[in-house]
């Protein structure tokens, strides 16, 4: 019989694959000791005890006064990330659907992940016949996305100096932007209207905006979109970004 590839065992890193079984131990127990981990596992005492100290080192792991090992902060912060995402999933989702009924475009949840990447987290599928739809989890330089430019108009000025130290602007299509300098400006702009376009920067024939949603102290949490095919997004942009605002408006009411 076939073998899936996620079961295949030539498939899979036995050093990674002895980490995780090390790591899922702790959820039955709340510390361990080396022996003990050693005994439940079946991992020799020497090669878990290299495990160990690596894993406290990247703060998955740390070890208390009895020289026993618990689940390091570094759980906690994960734990909180997607918590955070999906509270604010749970939050927006409505906002995003009311959004596609007032214009029949598909509506984004997105977040900029890494400093660099934009990535789709949820959408409201449009209504029209022709419309766009992004596979959830895709990641885009944030540069060339209406929500990347949204996120980063109002981030720090060392957020954005560092997007601007490892990004090449190179041009997806004849409308990306093309260099730091032209990007600084697209970012003035954005501050002062209150809003971001993509239009075919990324994708020949696909438009978008985007509106910032800022936590209490103005800074950029995630975004959220209307997007479309450019005729369409165009010839409706004082309605669509109308829409756009006052939904933003009701997501920061609720958020506050």
């Amino acid at each position: 019989m076939h073998q899936n590839k996620q079961t295949d065992g030539k498939y899979i890193l036995s050093s990674l694959d002895n980490a995780l079984c090390i790591l899922n131990l702790f959820v039955p127990h709340s510390e361990l000791s080396t022996a003990e981990i050693s005994e439940l596992s079946g991992i020799n005492k020497s090669t878990v005890f290299r495990f160990l100290v690596t894993l406290e080192s990247r703060g998955f792991l740390l070890r208390n006064e009895k020289n026993k090992y618990q689940l390091g902060l570094k759980f906690y912060s994960f734990g909180q990330l997607v918590y955070t995402r999906m509270e604010l999933i749970s939050i927006i989702h409505p906002y995003l659907e009311q959004l596609t009924k007032e214009t029949g475009e598909t509506s984004h949840l997105c977040i900029l992940e890494d400093g660099y990447h934009i990535v789709f987290l949820d959408k409201a599928l449009g209504t029209l016949a022709l419309k766009m739809d992004t596979p959830l989890g895709m990641r885009l330089p944030a540069h060339l996305t209406g929500s990347g430019k949204a996120i980063l108009a109002f981030e720090s000025e060392q957020v954005i100096n560092q997007y601007i130290k490892h990004t090449d602007f190179e041009p997806k299509t004849d409308s990306s932007i093309k260099s730091a300098k032209e990007f600084l400006s697209i970012l003035d702009e954005i501050r002062n209207h209150g809003y971001a376009c993509d239009k075919e920067e990324f994708e020949v024939g696909l438009t978008c905006y985007a509106v910032p949603i800022l936590d209490v102290f103005g800074r950029p949490i995630a975004a959220i979109s209307s997007s479309g095919p450019t005729t369409r997004m165009v010839n409706n942009q004082e309605q669509y970004i109308k829409s756009l605002t006052a939904i933003l408006q009701k997501i920061q009411q609720k958020l506050i």
